[in-house]
């Protein structure tokens, strides 16, 4: 396997991996926002039965947005490295 060679980002990858971190950051305080999100604002919790599950699901939500920016960030990293190996392989 050949050293990877530094190489700077081309104008197609740097928008790539400017508007990944802008899906990112969204993605990330629409999270927090879900994770402040409080039962209580939806009304008592006695008179709904369904209280409790929002609970839950405020919490499922706001794992997968987190999961969701990861992979964002994971998957723009992995087209990156590839396509720099690649240009590296043709130099």
């Amino acid at each position: 396997m050949p050293p990877l060679v530094t190489l700077p980002p081309s104008d197609r990858d740097a928008r790539r991996i400017r508007w990944s971190r802008v899906v990112s950051y969204v993605l990330v305080v629409l999270a927090a926002v879900v994770f402040s999100l409080r039962p209580a604002l939806f009304g008592d919790p006695q008179t709904q039965p369904a209280h409790a599950l929002l609970h839950v699901w405020r919490i499922v939500l706001g794992i997968v947005l987190v999961l969701a920016a990861a992979a964002v960030q994971i998957a723009v990293g992995v087209r990156w490295r590839r396509d720099l190996r690649r240009r590296a392989d043709e130099d």
